[in-house]
């Protein structure tokens, strides 16, 4: 924690002209628009020592030092029993406040809020900024995924936001993706770009399977993975396992086009559980099941267990096969080969295919893929044609060429699994 706080001595105060030009002046430029110093707003999740009331007040000096400002006064107070602080840092230039999970205002821009993700270690995965001026707030959604590497979204309108009784869900409008869906801080889902995903994981294995006609789909609360499994016409039955019912409700309220009516569609069934258990419990058997699940923290972390491939493969007809989404390979390679070798013992043929997918930052996103059938995967393009011709499918992203390309894996992912077989 000593390292942590001395960290923000180092940063300047002013590092370019935009600061520059804030220190001269109380009134400033940005994009066009006039406002009066910078307002940001910090919620975090997962951070430690919230509760310590002296690291708070040693937090707040820090960041008084590191922005160059004045400090009046120091008031905090430390709610008991129940644990807690609220305070504020009076400064000559403006404040900062905080309450037991958030901090806010400061008059310089320069520190923005690593200086609480240094202090008080939040779980990257699970923080949001927000910054404002005076005439028109502009927030941001910031999704700090991997060390030293984030993304940020200009949130336009926040449409819909909740803690349900799983996760933080958050809805909201981007110039770029138009709407984006959150948990947990960390984006799942967008309106620009959720036909890659969907596309590349309903109907390479459904085309590759060729005669699929029952599918699970686990997650997907959305509905883009359901409307791409319905678009099927020998599918005749889905079951739809998903734990969070809020995610449902809101996806359909709020980004109606992923879903377009595929839950009210006469052949799905929505089962809201959780998705390891079903598959340790249930007596159906599938031709396909996909796993359209969150990464491996909070309620995803179960879908990633050896334990759950081997009910999964227990649940798929003879010939069967799994298809899981599996993470952006480059940043998270050891996602892939943990993967891979909980894999290789259950299904006769494991491997991964992949597709690039812009909302997912970092590279080619990655598919796991099991089967005790190898020639699912060496099916000849002609008939790959053949079968998305008569499924007479509508796609944006996915043909029978990327369908076969796909299975081809960058050099690091080979060698990394040559490594996992060896």
């Amino acid at each position: 924690m000593e390292q942590n706080l001395s960290t923000l001595n180092n940063w300047p105060a002013y590092h370019n002209l935009d600061d520059e030009q804030d220190a001269q002046d109380h009134f400033i430029v940005r994009d066009g628009v006039s406002c009066a110093g910078a307002h940001l707003i910090v919620d975090v999740w997962g951070a430690d020592q919230l509760d310590d009331l002296e690291l708070m007040e040693r937090a707040m000096r820090e960041a008084v030092e590191a922005a160059k400002a004045t400090l009046l006064h120091i008031h905090l107070h430390h709610f008991t029993p129940n644990g807690g602080i609220s305070g504020v840092a009076v400064l000559a230039e403006s404040h900062i406040s905080l309450s037991t999970s958030s901090c806010a205002v400061m008059p310089n821009q320069s520190w923005r809020s690593r200086c609480y993700e240094l202090i008080f270690s939040p779980d990257s995965s699970r923080c949001r900024s927000y910054c404002g001026d005076v005439q028109g707030a502009m927030e941001t959604f910031s999704e700090k995924l991997y060390k030293g590497y984030s993304q940020h979204l200009e949130i336009t309108e926040v449409l819909f936001e909740q803690r349900t009784e799983h996760q933080h869900l958050i809805i909201f409008q981007n110039p770029c993706f138009g709407r984006v869906l959150a948990l947990d801080g960390v984006v799942q889902t967008t309106e620009a770009d959720e036909f890659i995903y969907h596309e590349m994981m309903a109907h390479v294995p459904l085309l590759a399977h060729g005669q699929a006609t029952e599918v699970l789909i686990i997650g997907g609360g959305d509905g883009g993975m359901l409307r791409e499994v319905v678009r099927h016409s020998n599918v005749k039955r889905v079951v739809q396992v998903e734990i969070d019912q809020a995610v449902i409700e809101m996806s359909e309220r709020f980004l109606p086009q992923h879903s377009q009516g595929a839950f009210q569609d006469s052949r799905v069934e929505i089962v809201i559980a959780d998705g390891l258990q079903f598959v340790q419990e249930t007596s159906l058997r599938f031709d396909v099941i996909i796993s359209d699940s969150t990464d491996p923290v909070g309620p995803g972390e179960a879908l990633f267990t050896k334990g759950f491939y081997a009910n999964c493969q227990r649940c798929l007809k003879p010939g069967g096969i799994l298809a899981t989404q599996n993470g952006v390979c480059y940043m998270q390679l050891q996602e892939v080969r943990d993967t891979y070798q909980r894999l290789r013992p259950i299904f006769a043929d494991a491997t991964f295919y992949g597709a690039a997918v812009p909302t997912y930052v970092g590279g080619i996103m990655t598919f796991a893929w099991g089967s005790d059938n190898p020639a699912y995967r060496q099916v000849p393009l002609s008939t790959l044609a053949e079968r998305f011709q008569a499924a007479k499918l509508q796609t944006r992203y996915y043909n029978p060429a990327i369908h076969q390309g796909a299975f081809a894996l960058p050099q690091y992912v080979v060698q990394a699994l040559q490594e996992v077989a060896s």
